[in-house]
């Protein structure tokens, strides 16, 4: 490792670090890489997001995942077992006005996925749910009905992919707005 590169602590730097500072460092880092994995995983499974490149996966994943704005469902205790991954997953941001107009904006050109810069994800109080990712209606419903308990505070708003994925009775339950997808 050279010394311009500040990318990962070299040898000395983490011999100074506390010990027990370095072993919560190293647990953080494989849970985002164990995380990612998943994340990656469950979208290869769809086809709104097989044809992505991998360039795509910082504002796709990373970038929310290290704002904690990827919650992630897992089954119920008594169903999980050695073999049992992730039930599924919401993908949603907190965001100013100034980009709650871009996601909109968005929205009306038929952009998707939605283009995020990193400091959007966490920029204001406007919580947007941009997509659940689950294998079947009947457990994106489960996470949504879920996501509810991250999301406790302020609006929630809705890309209309969430629309197409659930019943409309659930989305009011919730007391989510859709956004419209047309101009006007």
């Amino acid at each position: 490792m050279t010394e311009s590169d500040n990318s990962t602590p070299s040898t000395e730097t983490a011999s100074e670090l506390d010990p027990e500072i370095v072993k919560k460092i190293a647990t953080l880092r494989a849970q985002v890489r164990e995380s990612f994995g998943k994340v990656v995983m469950a979208m290869m499974a769809l086809p709104r997001y097989r044809h992505q490149n991998l360039a795509d996966l910082q504002h796709l994943v990373l970038d929310p995942l290290i704002r904690d704005r990827l919650a992630i469902a897992y089954p119920a205790d008594k169903e999980r077992g050695d073999l049992v991954d992730i039930t599924g997953l919401a993908i949603w941001a907190s965001v100013s006005d100034e980009v709650d107009a871009k996601i909109r904006e968005q929205i009306r050109n038929g952009v998707w996925p939605l283009r995020l810069k990193s400091e959007d994800w966490t920029s204001g109080e406007i919580n947007w749910l941009i997509d659940v990712i689950a294998p079947d209606r009947k457990t994106t419903a489960s996470v949504l009905g879920n996501f509810k308990q991250v999301v406790k505070t302020g609006d929630l708003r809705l890309h209309p992919i969430i629309g197409r994925l659930v019943d409309q009775e659930m989305l009011a339950k919730m007391g989510a707005s859709q956004t419209p997808t047309k101009k006007g």
